[in-house]
């Protein structure tokens, strides 16, 4: 079922130059755009730079448990990228780590979600590009559909454990 509907998405590639372009934009480098467009909602936030500080503190926190979780999965369980396991579009170079969970996917939604807790316009607009991060990384043929579901789902996970702290408290902010 899984590589059903990665064959569904993946299929597409290669047969249109302007959506290739787009596919691969949003899989390599939508994520920087992200990134840069929460540095700039920080910079001309009207909360105070502290409160600023923990939100960027959170989502980096958030980051780097995902990312650690990543690791203790891929000892656990190494899942073969697709573009080794079948014959697909392949449009971006070739990825030697495991396919399970998607790392790009996980930290688009980090972002996301993480600012969607203090800013709900800004945060949706994430969310919608995430998805696009998320997709894109099944267009190229670096991910199944289920990598990126569990790089959504281990991303919420991480921002809500995160945002779990009394972080203001803790920092004496």
């Amino acid at each position: 079922m899984d590589f059903y509907f990665f064959q569904l998405i993946n299929n597409l590639a290669g047969r249109w130059q302007p959506l290739d372009w787009f596919g691969v934009f949003c899989a390599e480098y939508l994520i920087f755009i992200m990134a840069f467009a929460i540095i700039v909602w920080t910079i001309f936030n009207k909360n105070n730079q502290r409160a600023d500080a923990v939100i960027i503190l959170e989502i980096i926190l958030a980051s780097f448990l995902s990312y650690l979780v990543k690791i203790l999965v891929n000892l656990i369980y190494f899942r073969l990228r697709p573009f080794v396991a079948h014959d697909v579009n392949l449009l971006i170079g070739k990825i030697s780590d495991g396919s399970f969970p998607s790392a790009h996917t996980f930290l688009s939604f980090v972002m996301a979600f993480g600012i969607y807790y203090y800013n709900k316009k800004l945060g949706i607009v994430l969310l919608i590009l995430a998805a696009f991060v998320g997709i894109s990384r099944i267009y190229v043929g670096v991910h199944y559909p289920s990598d990126v579901l569990g790089g959504i789902i281990l991303a919420w996970l991480s921002v809500y454990l995160v945002n779990k702290v009394n972080w203001k408290k803790l920092l004496k902010i």
